[in-house]
């Protein structure tokens, strides 16, 4: 009796033993409902794996997500795209294979290009600084040259003039006079008999005398307010006037009016004065990798903060001229031309100095270059939805444009919108092949 409990435990050792092995031999071999052996499950895994070497679908959006089935991103959910396997000749640049794009997708990304042209490059460099020094505005004092009548006015009183700007019209019987005895006078020097009239009884204070050559009755007539452009044509047409008008010599603002249209004014009386630009000086500061860039003589342009939209036109006086050890910034002087109520002694301003100019260089939008920490690089568009990113040598930038010195040429489309994925899926077949080959 007492035997037969271990027996029975002896023989169910044995069973469950020989019922394992069954088990794991059921598990890899081949049956009809479909299961393999291990040999066949493991060449199976070997496939996948050399299947997700080569996938045949990809997420547009995530170029990590790859299937050899159609189906849908478990990221965003967009449908798996086919994969366009690039062709010998695409595969030929192992560091930046050709990626090739459904029209969809590239709608969808919102894929832009632009076209490689040759453009004028200017180097524009930023320099903020303060106002050292004022030195006076030119101005001008207008009076009435002879008795007469302030006909019209042509300025506002708060309106800026430029140079040349019509000021006012002046009209007098003694205007006339003189361009009669003038006109006499170029008649008589081209051989005709008409003899300029006697002017000795003449209530001029300008000229005491009445002029006798062309000369001196072009300088009379430029004293009364005539230009040398209202003197040849007064010659050419030969038709005298009893009004002129007067131009402004410089820029400036009209202040300290004392006549009106239609004014009665004598010889000398004050009419109003011109107040024309003040000269600033400025120490601005430069970034020290700008300064092989600035040099005197270079073309500035000077804004107030406090006059928005308006650009005062400057000059570099000299460049480098100080550092700042805390900052490294380095000095430049440099001076422009303001209305001397605009600008202020001690005032902040930014300059812009125009340094290289490049006529006729390559230039591409600012956004097309992607910066890299070896070599910076763009995408190049190829056509059919072709990809290609390219590594490109840079020279002046501006704010919207970047010159290129070597890798791309004239006519060639670059992406200014997306690059960065399309340079991402490059970069990720590029590591597919390394994987593959290795």
């Amino acid at each position: 009796m007492n035997r037969f409990p271990g027996l029975f435990i002896v023989v169910g050792l044995a069973l469950a033993f020989a019922l394992g092995i069954a088990v794991e031999r059921y598990r890899f071999s081949q049956n009809p409902d479909g299961t393999v052996d291990k040999q066949t499950a493991t060449a199976q895994g070997l496939e996948q794996i050399a299947a997700h070497r080569h996938p045949a679908y990809v997420c547009p959006m995530h170029a990590e997500i790859v299937a050899q089935e159609p189906g849908s991103c478990p990221v965003c959910g967009m449908d798996l795209v086919p994969i366009k396997h690039a062709t010998h000749e695409d595969s030929a640049d192992e560091t930046a294979p050709v990626v090739n794009i459904s029209p969809d997708v590239i709608n969808n990304l919102g894929v832009r290009t632009a076209t490689v042209e040759r453009t004028t490059v200017i180097r524009r460099i930023e320099a903020p600084g303060f106002v050292q020094q004022i030195r006076k505005a030119d101005t001008t004092r207008f009076t009435a040259p002879v008795d007469g009548t302030v006909a019209a006015l042509h300025f506002d009183s708060e309106a800026w003039l430029e140079s040349d700007a019509a000021l006012f019209e002046f009209r007098s019987p003694a205007i006339l006079e003189a361009q009669q005895k003038h006109l006499a006078l170029l008649s008589a020097a081209a051989g005709e008999t008409q003899e300029p009239a006697d002017a000795e009884n003449s209530d001029n204070p300008v000229h005491s005398q009445p002029p006798r050559t062309l000369d001196d009755s072009r300088r009379y007539l430029s004293r009364l307010g005539m230009g040398e452009t209202d003197i040849e044509q007064l010659e050419y047409s030969g038709e005298p006037a009893d009004r002129i008008t007067f131009h402004s010599r410089h820029p400036g603002r009209v202040t300290d009016l004392k006549v009106s249209d239609g004014a009665q004014v004598k010889a000398g009386d004050r009419l109003f004065e011109l107040q024309g630009l003040a000269r600033a000086s400025v120490l601005a500061n430069a970034f020290q990798r700008d300064a092989a860039w600035i040099h005197t003589g270079q073309p500035v342009e000077v804004r107030m903060p406090h006059v928005s939209g308006t650009v005062w036109p400057g000059v570099v006086n000299q460049g480098s001229v100080s550092i700042n050890p805390n900052t490294q910034n380095i000095g430049v002087r440099l001076s422009f031309t303001a209305p001397v109520d605009t600008v202020k002694s001690a005032m902040y301003v930014v300059a812009t100095v125009f340094g290289e100019v490049k006529k006729n260089a390559l230039a591409v939008p600012r956004e097309a270059v992607m910066r890299g920490q070896a070599q910076d690089t763009v995408v190049l568009a190829l056509g059919e939805g072709r990809f290609k990113p390219v590594a490109v040598r840079t020279g002046i930038e501006t704010d919207t444009e970047v010159e290129i010195l070597e890798g791309l040429e004239e006519g060639d489309k670059v992406v200014v919108s997306a690059q960065f994925l399309i340079d991402s899926e490059s970069s990720l077949q590029a590591g597919f092949r390394r994987l593959h080959r290795d």
